[in-house]
């Protein structure tokens, strides 16, 4: 039975393998210098991994960094913070097997319950839209992304989806105090 690891990552050839294999699946382009930018955003420690590993096979991994307040919009008073998954890639033979829910799961698991998790798609990719909803994942928005896709392809349509978290609990005040503000 394969494990979910979280730590300094997997080996960098094989990480690497996996990603290129995924990034030519049908809605998933992956350029090759997006690849690099990875293994040495990993390296630098940009961005966290979590590897589902079984023996010495790297079946599947789910990339994810940090982000703080920004404004996505110019002129918005939309502020966004929280833990963005970059990247969740399943080899060919691990696929339709729970691998990306349960990778997304673990994420929730290891960073708790307060961080608002966001994640993006293809429109078009159902299986993946279909994964993230049944994964608690509500879709924020749709926009035209250039980024993927690769002349002369058809531009594609990228999907946002979010997993909130819960704010800190406020403690219960002691019996008999009186709460101000």
């Amino acid at each position: 039975m394969a494990a979910i690891v979280h730590g300094p990552g997997p080996d960098a050839g094989r990480l690497a393998r996996l990603l290129r294999e995924a990034g030519r699946a049908e809605h998933d382009y992956l350029p090759e210098e997006r690849v690099a930018g990875y293994l040495s955003r990993l390296a630098h420690g940009e961005v966290e991994c979590l590897a589902a590993v079984d023996g010495g096979t790297l079946g599947a991994a789910l990339l994810y960094s940090r982000f703080g307040p920004v404004h996505p919009v110019p002129g918005s008073f939309l502020r966004l913070a929280g833990l963005y998954v970059e990247e969740v890639v399943v080899t060919g033979d691990w696929r339709r097997s729970g691998w990306s829910r349960r990778l997304l799961a673990r994420l929730r698991e290891i960073e708790g319950a307060r961080p608002d998790i966001y994640i993006d798609c293809d429109a078009a990719n159902g299986a993946s839209v279909a994964m993230m909803r049944a994964a608690g994942y509500v879709r924020v928005t749709d926009y035209d992304d250039p980024d993927r896709t690769e002349p002369p392809s058809r531009r594609r349509t990228t999907s946002v989806f979010r997993q909130p978290g819960r704010p800190a609990r406020r403690p219960e005040p002691a019996r008999g105090a009186v709460t101000i503000g």
